[in-house]
């Protein structure tokens, strides 16, 4: 919860003075976690969907650290709903093996990406824009009831992020 309520404050503050865009949710991400790797959204699709995607011990842990109620209006079909860096090096033991984390826009997923940096993982990345620059992408989201296009806002400033068409709801 913590996490939330910073995001939240850095969120209003850049909303309130400037406006959000993507270069300065970037720049931000880029000046607080600037150890943090990340992948684009055509890049992760590829290596989803590329020959023996899903076939080998190495195959990608997709962790979504976001809230449970964003998880459940879409996510990545194969990501696990994890919101902190403890929850998630108990799924995964292995600290050389391949995560990618992501939020909504790439700020909390940041924060976790850097804890398991800290705990000594040597293979985790955080996806540029999460889940937000995926959907705007139109690469494909899920939710308990299978395919959907609809990506939970956040809130009104990181909502200003995506597709008018694609937030479940307007904050």
């Amino acid at each position: 919860m913590f996490k939330l309520i910073i995001s939240a404050s850095f969120t209003s503050f850049l909303f309130g003075l400037f406006g959000v865009t993507w270069d300065k949710v970037d720049e931000k991400i880029a000046t607080e976690y600037p150890e943090v790797p990340f992948v684009s959204a055509a890049q992760l699709l590829d290596t989803l969907s590329g020959p023996g995607a899903g076939a080998s011990a190495t195959d990608v842990y997709l962790i979504d650290v976001r809230d449970p109620e964003e998880y459940a209006v879409s996510h990545l079909s194969s990501a696990q709903n994890l919101s902190s860096a403890a929850a998630i090096s108990s799924l995964v033991t292995d600290k050389s093996a391949p995560i990618v984390v992501y939020c909504s826009v790439g700020y909390r997923s940041a924060g976790v990406a850097q804890e398991l940096r800290q705990l000594g993982y040597r293979n985790v990345r955080n996806l540029q824009h999460s889940l937000f620059g995926w959907a705007n992408a139109g690469y494909p989201m899920v939710n308990a009831e299978g395919t959907t296009s609809q990506v939970h806002p956040f809130n009104r400033a990181w909502g200003s992020l995506v597709a008018p068409e694609l937030r479940s709801y307007t904050p």
